[in-house]
């Protein structure tokens, strides 16, 4: 049973996606729900936080938020989304901000599925997060 959506997506954001996915293990049977649900309340937090650093162009709050976030994706056995949040990290670090946003985007509508669509996350697609 797949608990997440699709990252399949990643890619096209992440161009050496491949090669950055190689150090991780993933084992699907140690996710349980109460993890799940843990890694939901906590997405939306740093959802926040992401969207709130974006609006004041707070690149120390972007990254610290993504760097929250790629751990958390990594521990919960999510390696396309850690990775992404990885890159959002190194962007908000070198200041470009401009870069992260489709990034950012991508990640918002990921979460938007994982939220059932009812609007647990802003789902932004192109526009500015």
């Amino acid at each position: 049973m797949k608990i997440f959506p699709n990252t399949d997506w990643v890619a096209g954001l992440v161009p050496d996606l491949a090669e950055r996915l190689k150090p991780f293990v993933v084992d699907d049977a140690m996710r349980d729900e109460e993890l799940v649900n843990i890694f939901i309340k906590e997405a939306r937090h740093l959802a926040d936080e992401l969207r709130e650093g974006l609006a004041h162009g707070d690149a120390e709050r972007v990254r610290v938020a993504a760097h929250s976030f790629k751990g958390m994706c990594g521990l919960v056995g999510l390696p396309e989304i850690s990775v992404l949040g990885q890159e959002i990290e190194i962007q908000a670090r070198e200041g470009r901000l401009d870069d992260a946003r489709p990034l950012i985007g991508g990640l918002f509508e990921w979460l938007a599925a994982v939220g059932g669509g009812q609007g647990d996350f802003p789902c932004t697609g192109n526009s500015n997060p």
